[in-house]
């Protein structure tokens, strides 16, 4: 592994205009460093319970055919109103309920205190765009018996932008791996992205993030009340009572939040999870929107959180990124780091 990672990260990367890249062997710590851990890190069932009976209800408007027809200002009245009934029922905490325009997001907090939101808009489809991934001419032939290429390393695309049935995006992902793989990077696909997997990237020279990303704004403080802002990335894991009480402790401590019924990973959760330098070494690229911040604001802490957890480099973008640019960035970034440059 040390002499594939030699290998690989021998390689430079080119600065390209209109995304953001990170680079640092040490990065300030993360802002949300200093907050104190709740008193509570243990998950009981019955708070289990009392958030599954909370995100069913949720669950319930976002599914229905009434709230698919509504207007974004229609989505965010009915879901204070129904986010205003769980608190009547103590399921919510009634203080937290708070409305994000710009980001078309209501956040909360569960009576636990574990984060909430429901999302308001929904994900664009991309339409279909006849752009195939061109091979670079300057890359060696494929691996195979009369060219032994060398390995590089290895990498993991974590990829949960869909469910990959009937996708335009995924085949892309598929020619990359066929390709990297043949020029000697071994590259993996998960489709199947859960908390649990993120906690494994240090197995891996290049972690590629390729799931949806949000400016998560939420109330916290009990006395005084604070509003903070944070990066996250929505995976497609679809929170239950038994994974709940799971990753109980990434909830009660905002590493992990809920939107939509589905997992999200703050910067707090990177932190935490390669305290020590654990990820070392590795290469991160993100496509997620958002990364780097919203509405021109640059927001350093997911990226301050995996370099002060190691990283050798972290990539990614400020504000929302089409998704056909983000996949030719990070096709051509990785072709170059192939080839040496």
């Amino acid at each position: 592994m040390d002499q594939n990672r030699f290998l690989f990260f021998r390689r430079t990367l080119c600065a390209v205009c209109a995304f953001a890249l990170v680079l640092s062997l040490t990065a300030p710590a993360a802002h949300a460093a200093n907050e104190a851990v709740p008193a509570d890190t243990e998950l009981t069932q019955a708070q289990a319970a009392a958030m599954a009976e909370a995100d069913a209800a949720v669950s319930e408007l976002l599914d229905s055919s009434g709230y698919a027809a509504m207007t974004v200002d229609e989505r965010q009245a009915a879901a204070e109103a129904q986010l205003k009934q769980l608190a009547g029922e103590g399921l919510v905490q009634p203080g937290s309920i708070r409305y994000d325009e710009e980001n078309g997001m209501v956040s909360f907090s569960y009576d636990c205190g574990v984060l909430g939101g429901i999302l308001l808009t929904d994900w664009e489809d991309e339409p279909f765009v006849d752009l195939p991934l061109a091979m670079p001419e300057e890359l060696p032939g494929p691996l195979d018996a009369e060219n032994d290429v060398m390995p590089l390393g290895n990498a993991i695309i974590y990829y949960a932008f869909d469910d990959t049935v009937n996708s335009t995006r995924y085949p892309n992902y598929l020619t990359m791996q066929e390709a990297w793989n043949g020029w000697g990077l071994a590259t993996t696909i998960d489709t199947d992205v859960t908390v649990a997997d993120l906690r494994h990237m240090d197995d891996y020279d290049l972690c590629v993030l390729s799931t949806h990303g949000a400016y998560y704004t939420y109330t916290t403080g009990w006395l005084f009340k604070q509003v903070r802002t944070a990066p996250v990335l929505l995976l497609r894991e679809e929170s239950s009572f038994w994974d709940d009480l799971r990753y109980g402790f990434d909830l009660l401590t905002h590493r992990v939040i809920k939107v939509n019924g589905d997992y999200c990973i703050t910067p707090d959760f990177f932190a935490a999870a390669y305290r020590g330098g654990r990820l070392e070494g590795t290469m991160v690229f993100s496509e997620t929107c958002e990364f780097f911040g919203g509405s021109n604001i640059l927001d350093l802490s997911m990226s301050n959180a995996l370099l002060d957890a190691g990283a050798r480099a972290v990539v990614g973008f400020v504000n929302n990124v089409y998704a056909v640019y983000s996949r030719s960035m990070l096709w051509g970034t990785v072709n170059q780091l192939i080839m040496g440059k």
